[in-house]
């Protein structure tokens, strides 16, 4: 642990320490207790998870140490469900795509604790199938008007503001749920009776029902559309900030147990000296520090900007199960002292039961982590007017059949041909430098698809496969290949199942997971095959607000691998971009990589390649 991390530590568990005193005391009435839940916010955990007077590591490692103390001297777990809750589905959520407007009105309140915030995703018959919710936002004038049902909303009955997902478009396609933040106050909003659990009793669970429920326009957060962007983001917090609570009570049952097996005496002999309790205490231990150890590990990857999607799921299923484990083993070593309620550690085991189930079952995020494995996985179908049907792509490159390739390499529409004329104009060049030039080319049709401007007079179709602007990275595939095949350049469109890719609801697979498709060209020049794919949709994610992640190292745009680790060198003088709108394009580069534009508004296009040991290194 670096220094730095060191302090972060210590003053995040200080704060908690002020605590202390409120915290100790067991659970009484199994009801929320609100001077509790007050004590915890002038901590100020909530304010530093948002905070913009710290900067992002600090932010979150100070959240996710401050929550691993209130783990372990809290010990009521359904208050700290209640917290996790809180900061994720709405201040998480808000913070990052809520307009200036709605964090105005509600984050300082939120954070102060003044207000508390739910999220209702599942409904009766939409669980872990989230595609499948029947709730709906019907855009009228200036607002959006709600109807349906919502089930396991935790803290709903207590809950100020509520992130409501509902469908704003009829499709089942990922992009069909939009995020909107509904005061509970609002006329159509009726919160259900608190459901009785067997754990957490005092992190409150209703039912929500939406009745002509109207919303401002302005209550939307991030764009309309986005609500499985926004719910991914939240979901992988909310596992981080509900587990790393796990990890720190698992360190308080654990201390509890030491002491315990040391003092406890049978046969004129400690408990802890027979074998079969202390290899319990070691399991225990082990589980622990891996589970603490899974989570950092996580954090790290999430501070820096890498994928954490594969990771979660892991952090999920592993730490739950940890904790799970560990309850019943302490239950176990305390032999019938645990089995009485008054001691607590039934009520740690029913609590723990919940962590499979919660913010997605373990048996679907098992499912997840074997997709982004390249296991081949079976959708299941939905209705036949919406249906898309997805490849199942195992982690070996799919390469297109031939007849398939042939129905979309259309290259003798005029469209096409006077789209290669502009591209390669009359200069003289070789293959690789024809490859080149038409990749960037194509790169740019589709950035001036995304301002709704062309090169051409008439909208250029590569393909029906692309519908609605769905794809990306497909469209751009397909586009490449015909102006390739143009010019006698052998090409073929590979997809791969990726766990890193940018995860616009545009570029999704369209099932609603987390693992996406990624659509790219391989080129053949000089007998061997190029990979060619620069990435490009990190400009989209700028354009749409969303958070960029990186991709295999080559983010920057500039740097292309060969399929066998080489590099495809650029052409020497730069393209000069005068199309209408495209300064636009050209600010959002230069915001996402400094210095890569020019003065003259040019973005270069060559740079030194790297010898193929260091793009080994990077790969």
């Amino acid at each position: 642990m670096q220094r730095q991390d060191k302090n972060i530590k210590k003053r995040a568990r200080s704060f908690i320490d002020a605590a202390i005193h409120e915290l100790e005391n067991e659970a009484s009435s199994g009801r929320f207790p609100r001077d509790k839940w007050e004590s915890i916010a002038r901590t100020g955990i909530f304010e530093r998870a948002v905070s913009s007077d710290i900067d992002k590591r600090e932010s979150v490692l100070s959240t996710l140490y401050g929550l691993e103390r209130l783990g372990e001297i809290c010990k009521d777990s359904g208050l700290s469900f209640s917290v996790a809750t809180h900061l994720a589905s709405t201040i998480t959520a808000l913070n990052k795509f809520g307009s200036q407007e709605l964090k105005h009105e509600f984050m300082e309140s939120l954070v102060k604790g003044r207000l508390i915030g739910a999220h209702a995703i599942s409904e009766p018959q939409a669980g872990s199938d989230a595609l499948s919710m029947t709730t709906t936002a019907r855009e009228e004038d200036d607002g959006y008007v709600l109807n349906g049902h919502k089930a396991f909303v935790t803290n709903g009955s207590i809950a100020d503001v509520i992130v409501v997902y509902a469908k704003t478009s009829e499709s089942s396609t990922a992009d069909c749920v939009s995020a909107f933040l509904v005061d509970t106050k609002t006329q159509g909003v009726r919160l259900g009776q608190e459901m009785e659990k067997v754990g957490l009793h005092t992190s409150p669970l209703c039912e929500l029902t939406l009745e002509e429920c109207r919303v401002p326009k302005a209550n939307m957060i991030g764009r309309r559309g986005a609500g499985f962007f926004v719910l991914s983001h939240v979901m992988q917090r909310e596992i981080l900030f509900a587990f790393m609570l796990n990890v720190g009570e698992m360190k308080r049952r654990l201390d509890r147990c030491v002491s315990y097996v040391n003092s406890r005496h049978q046969f004129e002999s400690p408990i802890g000296s027979f074998q079969s309790v202390s290899n319990r205490i070691a399991d225990m231990k082990i589980r622990y520090e891996l589970s603490r150890q899974w989570l950092y590990h996580v954090a790290e990857k999430m501070i820096d900007n890498k994928d954490i999607t594969s990771e979660v799921a892991i952090a999920k299923v592993f730490v739950s199960e940890n904790a799970l484990a560990t309850s019943v083993d302490a239950l176990h070593i305390h032999g019938g002292y645990g089995y009485v309620a008054s001691n607590g550690f039934g009520e740690e085991v029913c609590n723990a039961l919940s962590g499979p189930i919660y913010s997605g079952t373990n048996d679907i995020q098992r499912g997840r982590i074997a997709a982004m494995l390249g296991v081949a996985t079976q959708s299941k179908k939905r209705s036949e007017s919406n249906q898309i049907r997805v490849p199942n792509v195992k982690k070996a490159p799919k390469v297109a059949e031939h007849s398939e390739s042939e129905a979309v390499f259309n290259y003798q529409h005029p469209d096409v041909q006077s789209f290669v004329q502009k591209a390669l104009g009359s200069e003289k060049l070789n293959k690789r430098e024809t490859a080149v030039k038409l990749y960037y080319a194509v790169r740019d049709k589709i950035a001036y698809m995304v301002f709704n401007t062309d090169i051409s007079e008439k909208g250029l179709r590569a393909s029906s496969i692309v519908k609605a602007g769905i794809g990306f990275c497909l469209h751009k595939a397909i586009l490449y290949a015909a102006t390739c095949h143009s010019q006698g350049i052998e090409c073929r469109i590979v997809a791969n199942r990726v766990n890193n890719h940018i995860s616009t609801p545009e570029l999704q697979d369209l099932v609603g997971g987390e693992v996406f498709l990624h659509w790219y060209n391989e080129v053949k020049i000089d007998g061997k095959w190029l990979k060619v794919s620069p990435v490009f949709n990190s400009l989209l994610c700028k354009l749409y607000g969303l958070e960029t992640l990186e991709f295999d190292g080559f983010s920057d745009a500039l740097a292309q691998p060969y399929s066998d680790g080489g590099t495809m060198n650029y052409i020497g003088e730069p393209i000069r971009f005068e199309q209408p709108n495209y300064q636009q394009l050209i600010d959002l580069v230069d915001a996402h990589h400094p210095n890569m534009v020019t003065e003259s508004g040019t973005v270069p296009q060559a740079r030194k390649p790297k010898s193929s040991n260091e793009n080994r290194s990077i790969l």
